[in-house]
């Protein structure tokens, strides 16, 4: 429960250019820097995540996206849809499943995170 407490406001708001992520930034520890704390995050060139929660937890998440997304570019030579990202996370939250250092063992723990992602399709608004 307290995790859930320590977790910030994000919010995503669509425009007819693209889409607005903005995220509310406190600080937690009394010797931690607001200016360090990364909320936002880039998954691909038209794909932006906003985390809430762990951020440890929310870098494995986005890092597993980045690479899906970029092999889905590799694969099909096009960039992934927006709308399938969360289908990218959706299939590692149930185990939570986080390599740790040995290769063969694995950690599992629900993660503590919550993202929101938001991205413009090509062609989507053009038009």
């Amino acid at each position: 429960m307290e995790a859930v407490k320590l977790g910030s406001t994000t919010v995503g708001i669509p425009t007819s250019e693209g889409v607005v992520l903005g995220v509310e930034k406190r600080v937690q520890l009394p010797l931690s820097e607001l200016s360090s704390t990364e909320k936002t995050m880039e998954i691909d060139t038209h794909l932006g995540c906003t985390m809430s929660g762990l951020t440890a937890d929310a870098r494995t998440m986005i890092d597993h996206a980045r690479v899906t997304s970029q092999n889905h570019a590799l694969t099909y030579d096009e960039k992934i849809k927006v709308d399938r990202v969360p289908f990218i996370w959706f299939a590692i939250l149930p185990c939570g499943l986080v390599r740790v250092h040995d290769e063969d063992a694995m950690m599992s723990r629900p993660f503590r995170v919550a993202l929101l992602n938001g991205g413009v399709d090509k062609g989507e608004n053009e038009g």
